[in-house]
């Protein structure tokens, strides 16, 4: 669905208004040292370890952000003040007392982008507009790169620096939500799958599913639906014909991003693992509609497969109720308790 690919990279975006000051635009700016580990096939993979008991023993953390080719970092410069916007979560990148915190860059993505507008407000539609997608991201940018990677970067850090073996967690949001089980089966060091608003079906059945829903909810009539599913079976026919396709476009990806996630959906590669794995699906969620992650304990209980933890919290994309604006619970604190809990770090 549009909407997740169109938001996704820009996890609870914090938003820094830091005046025309020194701004946090370096990863020695958040604690982390970056590294790039060069692969003959994956090309330059940079990515960024935590500071804090870098020598010490501890388990390993690797978090996995959402879509786009956004940034971790990106520097908006304005007439009157500077701000910079993260898209990943501070909150988990405060658990370095605990890991050894990991981050990876996208490919062709620098961990610091910067654009200049001209007015003392920003759109995302200014993001889009002025940070452009980078060739190497256009041409690498999917699961089996961004799998690969992680992978990669799990072995390499294992061997550098201090890890305790019997915690390597992998912990994806959003599309990293969809990339962690395929790093998981991928790389057998890890020892926990964590997947927060992700998804279990193929991505492409939420299109579908949403011209059903708008006919149901009479938005649309059942003929309108029918013909915009007839539409969306022969472009995903066209997306399948060509998935290496990096020049042909829909929904602001590649006919080759689009067809590197619809490969073999994430029901498929979580049903390979027998570590446990922790998912996390929102009610309210319409970036990643909790049916589509509801299909996995249906399936967990078919296979009689054990390892799986289903925590649903009544909240959208960015962890807010919004069926209940008056509703000021913390819900992501209480699902990172409950992580740590399942992961029995304290």
């Amino acid at each position: 669905m549009f909407r997740l690919y169109r938001w996704a990279g820009c996890l609870l975006l914090l938003w820094l208004t830091t005046g025309l000051n020194a701004q946090p635009v370096t990863p020695a700016d958040y604690h982390l040292n970056a590294y790039t580990l060069h692969d003959a096939a994956l090309g330059d993979v940079r990515y960024y370890i935590s500071t804090d008991g870098l020598q010490t023993k501890k388990p390993l953390l690797v978090l996995l952000d959402g879509s786009s080719h956004l940034p971790l970092a990106l520097l908006v410069k304005q007439p009157h003040r500077m701000e910079v916007m993260n898209t990943f979560d501070h909150d988990l990148l405060k658990l370095a007392n605990r890991f050894h915190v990991v981050m990876i860059s996208k490919p062709g993505v620098p961990f610091c982008d910067t654009i200049q507008v001209q007015r003392d407000t920003v759109t995302m539609d200014d993001v889009d507009r002025l940070l452009p997608m980078p060739y190497i991201y256009r041409h690498k940018g999917g699961l089996e790169w961004r799998a690969q990677a992680a992978s990669r970067v799990i072995d390499v850090v294992c061997a550098k620096f201090p890890v305790d073996a019997g915690r390597v967690v992998v912990y994806g949001y959003s599309e990293g939500a969809q990339v962690a089980p395929k790093v998981a089966v991928l790389n057998k060091r890890v020892t926990h799958c964590a997947s927060v608003f992700g998804s279990g079906l193929n991505q492409l059945y939420d299109f579908i599913h949403d011209a059903r829903l708008e006919a149901v909810k009479g938005h649309i009539s059942y003929e309108a639906a029918q013909r915009r599913i007839d539409s969306l079976l022969r472009r995903f026919e066209d997306i399948y014909r060509h998935p290496q396709d990096t020049r042909k476009d829909w929904e602001n990806n590649t006919y080759q991003r689009w067809a590197s996630y619809g490969a073999e959906p994430p029901v498929q590669q979580f049903a390979q693992l027998d570590i446990p794995l922790f998912v996390v699906a929102g009610i309210h969620d319409t970036n990643s509609p909790i049916y589509s992650l509801d299909y996995l304990p249906l399936e967990f209980l078919r296979l009689g497969k054990k390892n799986l933890t289903y925590k649903v919290y009544p909240v959208d994309h960015f962890f807010r109720n919004t069926a209940n604006p008056r509703d000021m619970t913390d819900y992501k604190s209480q699902m990172l308790t409950a992580l740590l809990q399942w992961l029995k770090v304290r």
